[in-house]
């Protein structure tokens, strides 16, 4: 166990000197705003113009581009809310891990009281964090579009998709 524990603070250790160049965020640079394209959200999936993008974590390149404080803090929040969401859904293994070698609880297994229970507060606290970054991607969109200028309320968009027959009806938060 002292072995295990070792290993998880090294790995732990090593990850936090990631390498971070703070020349790309220089707040004295301007950038052309006018090639950014505005976000759109349908049904959960954000588009950067007519470009579907697949993760939250695509949304990184246009609100770096932009290089707006706001926007960054709710992009990093994010990012920390969803680590924090990720760690906690790992307690349950760290439990069966811990108990794995204790002669005591081999004979009669493991408490399932105790083990729902960490079960079922790790998934709720798992479910609050997401539910908190998703808020905070939603919070850094909104300000990303106003900032370029973009109308984020009350559009309405009617469009020809060009792989399905018919008509498509976007909505711009």
């Amino acid at each position: 166990m002292k072995k295990l524990t070792t290993f998880l603070f090294i790995c732990i250790a090593l990850s936090c000197f990631a390498q971070k160049d703070s020349s790309y965020y220089n707040p004295n640079i301007t950038r052309k705003l006018f090639s950014l394209k505005p976000l759109q959200k349908v049904n959960s999936i954000y588009y950067y113009g007519e470009r579907k993008l697949n993760s939250y974590y695509s949304l990184e390149v246009p609100f770096f581009e932009l290089n707006d404080a706001e926007v960054n803090f709710h992009y990093k929040k994010f990012k920390t809310f969803t680590a924090i969401g990720q760690a906690i859904s790992f307690i349950p293994t760290i439990y069966i891990l811990a108990n794995l070698n204790n002669t005591r609880r081999q004979q009669s297994g493991y408490y399932t009281g105790t083990y729902l229970g960490i079960i079922l507060a790790s998934l709720g606290g798992s479910l609050a964090c997401t539910f908190i970054g998703k808020s905070h991607i939603k919070k850094a969109a909104i300000k990303y579009n106003q900032a370029i200028g973009k109308d984020t309320l009350g559009f309405w968009q009617i469009k020809t998709d060009e792989n399905s027959l018919g008509m498509a009806l976007r909505y711009n938060f």
